[in-house]
């Protein structure tokens, strides 16, 4: 798995390893090793033996990696989207046999929202706003040529992933900051604007069924019903049992007033669709991002070493691919990543 150690890939490791499978994990961020976890601390684009390795040996790739953020507007960010969600894409694509499965994490912004009030399909042209969805509508492009010389890819298009473990820059992961430390909530738009938000406990599900049913081509994972933003806000506000006000601001071109998923495709290959409870959805991830108490070091995570192995799982540093990597690969779903998508 590529960005194993980004939001979806950290939750999508934990299901792939309760389900019993054994995870190459492969990111630039450091992480933890753990049963059922090989780590791989690498970037895509080095020349890398071991990564390499693991993407040409692995029986399923995920591709998670990725330069993340909608909003994001400091400088260098257009190179880095390129880089990370392009050309790392483009590496991945070409490493990976075609007989291999290869799961590709788009995302919903090639969209531009929700037309009309009507549900994204599939088969709607892209409509990207901003550099973000621009990098992951030229990723589809590259998957679409490896459809077509016969390599077994599923791309999908999460919408609004939030729960345990959701990057601080994103919106639910803010509000909460803010409603714990008595300041208003910052809405792009309008409280009215609505969100399809997914579960990412359901989105890793859904990855890993689509996988395991052979899925082929694009598809969508949401729950096909959107939640507007007093909603979601009001939820913060009882999951924390606090009082919120609000600072409306302008949106930015690249904000859609509503995105929605449709989700036929995904149920016809799956036999299931996400549902959001979305009280539970905040108090879960609420509790997860709660600040620790004074001398509380439960939450501290330990560093990893470079290169060896410990008692919970191998560490694997860079270097030429050894025994001990293929044999971690063999049987293994890689998932590989930058820094994660969203």
């Amino acid at each position: 798995m590529t960005g194993a150690a980004g939001f979806i890939g950290r939750m999508l490791t934990r299901t792939l390893i309760e389900a019993g499978e054994n995870v190459v994990g492969i990111d630039r961020i450091p992480q933890p090793a753990r049963p059922g976890l090989t780590v791989l601390t690498a970037d895509l684009l080095d020349d890398d033996g071991l990564v390499r390795a693991a993407l040409d040996g692995a029986d399923v790739v995920y591709h998670l990696a990725g330069c993340p953020g909608v909003r994001d507007r400091r400088p260098g960010v257009a190179r880095r989207r390129h880089r990370d969600n392009v050309l790392a894409g483009a590496r991945v694509l070409a490493a990976v046999p075609p007989s291999v499965p290869l799961l590709v994490a788009s995302s919903s912004s090639v969209y531009g929202g929700a037309r009309g009030g009507w549900p994204s399909r599939e088969s709607d042209p892209p409509r990207p706003a901003g550099g973000y969805a621009e990098s992951k509508t030229l990723l589809e492009r590259l998957c679409a040529e490896r459809i077509a010389r016969g390599g077994l890819t599923t791309v999908v298009r999460p919408f609004t992933v939030a729960g345990e473990g959701q990057r601080p820059d994103m919106a639910l992961s803010q509000w909460l900051a803010a409603a714990r430390e008595g300041r208003p909530l910052r809405v792009l738009g309008s409280l009215d604007r609505t969100r399809d938000v997914t579960d990412v406990r359901q989105v890793a599900r859904a990855m890993t069924d689509l996988v395991a049913r052979g899925a082929q081509g694009t598809v969508n994972i949401g729950t096909g019903r959107g939640h507007s933003l007093r909603a979601l806000a009001a939820a913060v506000a009882e999951a924390l049992g606090a009082e919120v006000s609000f600072a409306v601001e302008p949106a930015s071109p690249v904000e859609p007033g509503a995105s929605l998923a449709d989700t036929s495709r995904l149920r016809s290959l799956v036999g299931w669709t996400p549902e959001t409870d979305l009280l539970d959805l905040v108090r879960r991830q609420a509790a997860a991002s709660a600040p620790a108490a004074p001398g509380d070091r439960s939450g501290k995570v330990r560093e990893p070493v470079a290169v060896g192995a410990s008692a919970a799982g191998p560490v694997v540093g860079a270097g030429p691919a050894g025994p001990g990597l293929r044999a971690a690969v063999r049987g293994a779903a890689v998932l590989s990543s930058l820094a994660e998508a969203t």
